[in-house]
C-alpha cells in the first residue's frame, strides 16, 4: 500500500533549506510519498515543532546555533523512536561520525555539493524501514487482537459451563489460575450486564459488527470493573454479560450495596459514552469461594428479571426489587379479553394508544412476574392475528412477535403499532411513515443519527421501527445511514481532496476509524486510495 511519509527540515541556512524546499516541490510530482510539513533554524526551535508534528523523516544540519543537529536527535529519540534521522554536513569530522552512529542516524549526507541522489537514495530507504515498522506493527496488533478474541471466547464457554454447575470446583480452580483470576476466594459479588433494545440491535447491525460491538462491551465492563479494584467480565449469551466484583476488606451491606450501585452507574454511563448502547445493571449479594458461583449468578440473574418493567440505563440490587402480584394473572387476563372486544377494523390511532395505556397502567400497579406476563402478551399477538384474519391481506405475512428480549412496554408498543398496520392492512400507511424515515435521515444526513430519533420523528416504537425498516427496506437502519453518510462522503471527495477529520465532520461520524472501516467496506478502498484514483482519472 502507498502511504505518505511526512518529512521536516532543520538547518541554520536558508540558502539550504531553500534548496530542499525547491526539492521537496519537483519530488512532489514524481514521487508523492514524500511530504514536506514543516522546518525550523536550530535545533531547540527544531524539537517543539518536531514533537508537535510527529513527522516520519527528519532531515537535519549537525552543526547550528543553540544546539547542534546531533543533540536535538538524541533528545528526539526517546519521543519518537520510529522517525529517521538524515545528517546533512559540510564537516568531515571523525568525532560527529562517530556520534551521528551512537544515535543510530539512518543516513550522513555532505551537503556541499548536496546531490539529490543522496537524497533519494537516503529518503528510500527511509521509507523501507518505516513500511517494515508499519508492517510489523500491523502483525502485531492482529497477535494481540487474536489472543484476546481467544482469550474472551474461552472465558464465555468457561462461565457458561461454570454457572450451569458443569465443571467441578477444582477445575475451575486450576483454569482460574492459568487465567490469573485470583479473587473468588476473596469477597466478590457477581451481576449481569443486560443490553437494553436488543431486538433493535439486531436488526441495525450485522452479524459481524455484533460481534465487534459485543467484543467492545466486554472490554469496556472489563475496565471499569479493574479501575476500582479487581473483577472479571465475559459475554455470557445474546443480550447478557457476566461480571464479578471482588474486595479482600470486609464490608457493610451498606458499603456493599453503594459500592455496587457505583460500579453499575459506571458501566451504565461508559457504554452510553463510549459505544451508543444502552445497558442495564443487576447484582447478587456477596458471597465467597468457588462452590458458590453459580448461587452468585442465580441471584444475581433474579434481580435482573426486574428489567422487564424498567426502561433502559438502570442499576438494580437485591435491596431494591420489585414486589410481584402474580394473583392478579386472572384480572390481567379479563383486560387482555376486554382489549380484544374493544378491537375493531377501523380503529384510530388515539383509541389504540389509550387502550394500551390502560394495560400499562395496570401492569404498572401489579406488577405480575415476567414468567406469567409474557406468555399473555404473546398470546395477545396471536389473538390479534386470529380477529382480523379473514380477508387480510397480511395474514400469509404475520412476523413471529419477536419478544424474547423486549421490556413489557417495548412488547405493548410493538404490538400497539403491529396492530394499527395489521387492522388497516391495504392502506400502506407505514409505508409511508418509512418515506418519512428516509427523508429525515437525508435531511440529518450530517447529523449523528439514533435509531431512537427517527422512530420519535415517525411516531412508531423503536423495536417496530426497526423491524419494519428492515422488512421494507431488506437492509436495517443504521447500515442503510451508514451507506448514505459514504455516499456522501464519495460526492465530496469527487469535488475536492478533503482530510479524513473534514471528511468525518461533513457526514456526522465521529470516530476516524470507525469511517475508515466503513468507506473501505462499501468502496473497497480507504479515502485517500479512493482520492489518489480519482485524480488519476481526472488527469487522464
Amino acid at each position: 500500500m502507498v502511504r505518505d511519509y511526512t518529512c521536516f527540515i532543520v538547518d541554520d541556512e536558508d540558502l539550504i533549506i531553500q534548496r530542499l524546499e525547491l526539492f521537496f516541490n519537483e519530488l512532489s510530482h514524481r514521487d508523492k510519498r514524500f511530504v514536506l510539513v514543516g522546518k525550523a533554524n536550530n535545533g531547540q526551535n527544531g524539537i517543539e515543532e518536531i514533537i508537535k508534528l510527529k513527522p516520519d523523516i527528519v532531515i537535519s544540519d549537525i552543526v547550528m546555533p543553540r544546539m547542534d543537529g546531533i543533540s536535538m536527535i538524541e533528545q528526539l529519540k526517546a519521543e519518537l523512536p520510529h522517525t529517521q534521522y538524515i545528517l546533512l554536513t559540510a564537516y568531515s569530522s571523525f568525532e560527529y561520525a562517530q556520534r551521528a552512529i551512537q544515535a543510530n542516524v539512518l543516513e550522513y549526507i555532505v551537503k556541499v555539493p548536496l546531490r539529490e541522489a543522496d537524497l533519494n537514495r537516503a529518503l528510500d530507504k527511509a521509507a523501507g524501514i518505516l513500511n517494515e515498522f508499519k508492517k510489523k506493527e500491523a502483525e502485531f496488533q492482529s497477535l494481540n487482537v487474536s489472543v484476546l478474541e481467544n482469550k474472551y471466547r474461552v472465558r464465555k464457554q468457561f462461565f457458561n459451563e461454570l454457572i450451569r454447575g458443569e465443571i467441578p470446583s477444582h477445575r475451575a480452580s486450576d483454569f482460574a489460575n492459568r487465567m490469573q483470576f485470583h479473587f473468588f476466594q476473596a469477597n466478590y459479588c457477581c451481576f449481569i450486564v443486560e443490553m437494553n433494545t436488543y431486538e433493535s440491535f439486531r436488526n441495525e447491525y450485522a452479524a459481524a459488527d455484533q460481534n465487534i460491538l459485543k467484543y467492545a462491551i466486554t472490554n469496556i465492563i472489563e475496565e471499569t470493573v479493574m479501575n476500582g479494584g479487581s473483577g472479571v467480565a465475559a459475554d455470557l449469551s445474546d443480550n447478557r454479560f457476566i461480571g464479578f466484583l471482588s474486595w479482600e476488606n470486609n464490608r457493610s451491606d451498606m458499603e456493599t450495596e453503594y459500592a455496587c450501585l457505583s460500579l453499575g452507574g459506571q458501566i451504565v454511563s461508559h457504554l452510553h459514552q463510549y459505544l451508543n448502547q444502552r445497558v442495564s445493571v443487576a447484582f447478587g449479594g456477596p458471597h465467597r469461594g468457588w462452590e458458590s458461583i453459580k448461587q452468585a449468578y442465580t441471584e444475581a440473574k433474579n434481580v435482573s428479571e426486574d428489567f422487564y418493567y424498567h426502561t433502559e440505563k438502570v442499576v438494580k440490587t437485591p435491596m431494591h426489587r420489585f414486589q410481584y402480584h402474580n394473583d392478579k394473572k386472572a384480572d390481567f387476563q379479563q383486560k387482555l379479553a376486554d382489549f380484544l372486544i374493544r378491537l375493531k377494523r377501523k380503529i384510530s390511532k388515539e383509541e389504540l394508544e389509550n387502550a394500551l395505556a390502560d394495560l400499562s397502567q395496570f401492569a404498572s400497579d401489579h406488577k405480575i412476574h415476567k414468567s406469567i406476563m409474557a406468555p399473555m402478551i404473546r398470546d395477545l399477538y396471536r389473538d390479534i392475528t386470529v380477529k382480523f384474519k379473514s380477508g387480510n391481506k397480511m395474514a400469509t405475512e404475520v412476523p413471529d412477535f419477536p419478544m424474547e428480549f423486549m421490556a413489557f412496554q417495548e412488547q405493548l408498543a410493538y404490538i400497539g403499532d403491529f396492530t394499527f398496520e395489521y387492522v388497516h392492512a391495504g392502506q400502506l400507511l407505514h409505508r409511508a411513515e418509512i418515506m418519512s424515515a428516509m427523508h429525515f435521515i437525508e435531511k440529518n444526513l450530517k447529523q449523528r443519527l439514533t435509531l431512537e430519533a427517527i422512530a420519535e420523528e415517525v411516531n412508531l416504537a423503536p423495536s417496530y421501527f426497526s423491524s419494519l425498516f428492515k422488512k421494507t427496506m431488506s437492509e436495517g437502519v443504521i447500515s442503510y445511514i451508514n451507506r448514505k453518510k459514504i455516499h456522501l462522503a464519495l460526492e465530496l471527495l469527487n469535488v475536492r481532496d478533503y482530510s479524513l477529520l473534514e471528511l468525518c465532520e461533513e457526514v456526522g461520524i465521529v470516530n476516524e476509524g470507525y469511517f475508515c472501516k466503513l468507506f473501505k467496506e462499501y468502496t473497497g478502498d480507504t479515502p485517500k486510495q479512493y482520492r489518489i484514483k480519482m485524480t488519476r482519472y481526472e488527469s487522464k
